[in-house]
């Protein structure tokens, strides 16, 4: 539908200029061009729309898909996959995003067990999130955590065993599953990002 309307489009443009000498757009001519306005106006309007709805099996919160996995993954493995998916190790920014994400977990529409987040510390210097390297402005870390006690504890998670508060743990960790998020709309990672995540993989 959409080839025949563009083609209805093309062969217009070819004959507007000898119509246009004859007795300028007849009736026949504005019928069509009307039409690939009004399909023009209906597909952009399917297509933002589409934009706004997140992919099947995501769930939807303010303006970011979510994915709750419970395949049960190392960190790097399920960051891997998120990327591989469109989006990344979720990324927490604040505590309404916090709560939300553990009433999701919690209210049985996903299986309840400990799940990967974003957050790591490979330079033993600070926790960062992996999608841009930035500090996490907010962290909602359980009582006596950050401790290392295993060594080598590089890695976060909602931890089930701590009602969900975060968890340091060592990255090769496989009892739990992850979430991915993106944002809405968009499911291919800006091209700054993956440099940005190439590069940290390198000094690791």
């Amino acid at each position: 539908m959409i080839y025949k309307m563009f083609l209805h489009f093309f062969v217009v443009l070819c004959c507007i200029p000898r119509t246009m000498s004859d007795s300028c757009l007849g009736d026949q001519e504005k019928s069509i061009i009307s039409d690939i306005k009004s399909s023009l106006k209906k597909l952009e309007h399917n297509l933002n729309e589409k934009s706004r709805r997140c992919p099947d099996g995501w769930r939807d919160y303010k303006n970011h898909c979510y994915f709750f996995s419970s395949e049960k993954k190392s960190w790097h493995e399920a960051e891997n996959q998120c990327r591989k998916m469109g989006g990344y190790l979720v990324k927490v920014t604040d505590s309404a995003e916090n709560s939300w994400l553990v009433n999701t977990i919690t209210s049985k529409k996903v299986i309840q067990q400990s799940y990967w987040i974003g957050a790591a510390d490979f330079k033993e210097t600070e926790w960062t999130w992996v999608i841009d390297l930035s500090k996490l402005d907010y962290s909602n870390w359980n009582s006596g955590q950050l401790n290392n006690s295993g060594g080598n504890e590089d890695c976060a998670h909602f931890y089930k065993q701590f009602n969900y508060k975060w968890n340091d743990i060592p990255c090769n960790y496989t009892g739990g599953g992850y979430i991915c998020e993106s944002e809405k709309g968009s499911h291919c990672l800006p091209y700054y990002k993956l440099i940005k995540r190439k590069d940290s993989r390198k000094q690791r």
